[in-house]
């Protein structure tokens, strides 16, 4: 797996970054503790550094499974979790329901809409005072047994923390102490156009959903060779596989675009999907590094092989993101 260069001037080990990492949103979330350490432990073999949690992620146990994972593997991690949700306080009950809610899920994947409806209050959101960030942060080193991460995020922020001087000078005391390496933000692509605008000195790296429904913005990435850019979200859920796959179909039809790239939108090489998704984003833009859920085997072995061989060339990449942009306009 092809490393990328975090910033220059950092010996944090960031400079171990990989092109791909692993979303742990599903940690201990719709997936077991057994199969998410299997999924975390296969990830690592295929060259994979950076790994992505959070407090709230797995209803707060995934930082946990994280941390175990990390046992014999942390100097070779480039590891970032984030505060500001919080998951709220379970009853045993409520704990003893995962099983069964994730086995209902494998049968009827149909009724996710609904279970995630019925678990949206499990959530605290909105959390960004100094005490806040400090208690979860002690929280999070605790869980992920280790004393310090190399990136730490705002999660889902407003753009009001970026005037917010008490956080970003609590956050600047982290990153003297070592305990965080890097310090950023986390949230919707009109805040990181904002944080882009004027980042504050210690916000350093940004993450934010980048995929093909939103591919315009890979155009002011570009511009912050300086910043450490993360994309997430890179297939857009199920609704943007289905996109994705609408858009290959399209781009394979369509007559003004050069023959030599038609040829290689194959519909059914269930591999073009994830070159074309995983390269839009990385290639030709500032974006360093993508992380995707991908917590079957298959998927992990898919999206490693994407980034590694890509059949698509630099010219390619921005004539399909030209083209979206295009459509996505009319």
């Amino acid at each position: 797996m092809r490393s990328t260069t975090a910033l220059a001037g950092q010996s944090s080990g960031l400079e171990r970054i990989s092109e791909l990492g692993f979303g742990c949103a599903a940690v201990a979330g719709r997936v077991s503790r057994r199969d998410s350490l299997a999924a975390l432990a296969a990830a690592h073999d295929a060259g994979i550094t950076l790994y992505d949690t959070a407090r709230s992620y797995g209803y707060g146990e995934s930082e946990s499974i994280v941390g175990e994972f990390l046992r014999g593997r942390r100097d070779s991690v480039v590891l970032c979790t984030k505060f500001g949700i919080l998951p709220a306080t379970q009853g045993g009950w409520k704990q003893k329901l995962k099983p069964l809610a994730r086995g209902v899920l494998r049968l009827f994947p149909g009724l996710r809409k609904t279970v995630r409806r019925q678990v949206s209050d499990q959530f605290v959101s909105g959390q960004f005072s100094v005490e806040t960030l400090r208690t979860s942060f002690e929280t999070s080193l605790r869980e992920l047994k280790t004393d310090y991460v190399d990136m730490l995020l705002m999660h889902a922020a407003p753009a009001s923390v970026l005037e917010q001087d008490d956080l970003l000078e609590a956050l600047e005391r982290l990153v003297e102490s070592g305990k965080v390496r890097m310090a950023g933000i986390s949230g919707e692509l009109p805040v990181i156009a904002q944080y882009l605008a004027r980042p504050p000195k210690v916000l350093t790296t940004a993450q934010f959903a980048l995929n093909l429904s939103n591919i315009a913005f890979a155009e002011e990435t570009r511009r912050h060779g300086d910043l450490l850019l993360v994309g997430n979200h890179p297939f857009g859920g199920p609704a943007g596989a289905a996109e994705g796959k609408a858009l290959i179909a399209s781009l394979a039809a369509d007559p003004e675009l050069p023959q030599a790239l038609r040829q290689k939108l194959e519909p059914k090489d269930p591999q073009v999907l994830p070159e074309l998704v995983l390269n839009c984003v990385l290639r030709g833009t500032g974006v360093s590094s993508v992380i995707a859920a991908m917590m079957q085997l298959r998927h992990i072995a898919s999206n490693v092989a994407a980034v590694e061989s890509c059949r698509f060339t630099l010219e390619e990449l921005e004539q399909v993101r030209t083209y979206r942009r295009t459509t996505a306009a009319v």
